[in-house]
C-alpha cells in the first residue's frame, strides 16, 4: 500500500466514524421525540378518560334534575 492508498482509507475510515456518530445523535434525537409523544399520548388519554367521567356525572345530575322537577 502506498502513502495515497492509507490516506484513502483513512479518510473513509474518518467519514464512516462521522457518519455513524451523526446517526448515533439522530436516533438519541429521535427516541427523546417517541418519549415527548408517548408521555404526551398517556396525558391525553388520561384526559379523555377525566372527561368521560365528568361527562357520566353531568348527565347523571341532568337526569337528577329532570325527576326533581316532573315532582
Amino acid at each position: 500500500m502506498s502513502i495515497k492508498d492509507i490516506i484513502w482509507a483513512g479518510g473513509i475510515l474518518i467519514a464512516m466514524g462521522a457518519t455513524w456518530g451523526m446517526t448515533s445523535q439522530r436516533i438519541s434525537a429521535m427516541e427523546k421525540d417517541v418519549d415527548r409523544l408517548e408521555n404526551a399520548i398517556i396525558l391525553f388519554t388520561k384526559m379523555e378518560s377525566r372527561i368521560a367521567v365528568i361527562e357520566t356525572e353531568v348527565k347523571n345530575i341532568n337526569k337528577k334534575l329532570d325527576k326533581m322537577n316532573d315532582r
